[in-house]
């Protein structure tokens, strides 16, 4: 686990990158994604965090990689609420949708999670504690794939999971959204960008050279 910015967190990697940010508040923490294993998440209490205190997790997309552990979670903490784009929430909220969600590619079954909230249109926002989680719609990867963009001490810090892609039509992917969305993130301008394949980027320069290579070489 590592802290990249005051209250944001690296948690580590399970399938994914996972994130947190500690909210200080009764909304506690927020996870960015679950990935694949719920002992790596157990282990923020190495770091003086309790995992029980995890209220909300905002999901990026419907594979497999990023929820798997997300059943396991609800289960550890019973209080804790998910949140998706609707365009994904199917994927999630039920079975049988393993070619769609690359369970198959895994050869493991996903146990669905019911959402709290489906997000819906190009941008909704959820407040937790002090900090505007904005929910950006970024489809391409897949049709309801978003981006978070959370403002830090005047840093905006972009948890962009999957930016790289790939793309498959069984994902239900789509280059031309896909190119659009990423001129949605070059727009928003982050000082860092929290990949979820890649890790964490920055300045701002090396975020900019990241998402634009990638759009180069996923052209319609």
């Amino acid at each position: 686990m590592k802290e990249i910015i005051k209250n944001v967190f690296h948690v580590g990697d399970s399938g994914c990158s996972v994130y947190l940010v500690n909210t200080n508040s009764e909304d506690g923490l927020v996870l960015i994604d679950s990935g694949m294993s719920i002992e790596m998440i157990k282990k923020i209490s190495t770091y003086g965090l309790n995992p029980t205190n995890i209220k909300h997790c905002i999901i990026t997309h419907f594979h497999i990689d990023h929820t798997a552990a997300c059943f396991d979670l609800k289960s550890l903490n019973k209080q804790v609420k998910f949140y998706a784009h609707d365009l994904d929430a199917n994927a999630i909220e039920e079975k049988g949708h393993d070619n769609k969600t690359a369970a198959s590619w895994y050869g493991i079954d996903y146990n669905p999670v019911k959402l709290e909230r489906k997000l819906r249109g190009n941008l909704e926002t959820l407040r937790f504690g002090n900090y505007d989680f904005q929910c950006i719609h970024t489809p391409g990867h897949t049709p309801g794939s978003i981006s978070i963009l959370v403002e830090v001490e005047g840093t905006k810090v972009l948890f962009g999971q999957d930016i790289h892609g790939p793309f498959y039509k069984s994902f239900g992917s789509n280059l031309n959204d896909y190119q659009n969305s990423m001129q949605k993130l070059l727009d928003v301008k982050p000082d860092i960008l929290c990949e979820g394949h890649f890790g964490i980027i920055k300045p701002a320069s090396e975020i900019e050279r990241f998402i634009k290579m990638h759009m180069s070489l996923n052209r319609p």
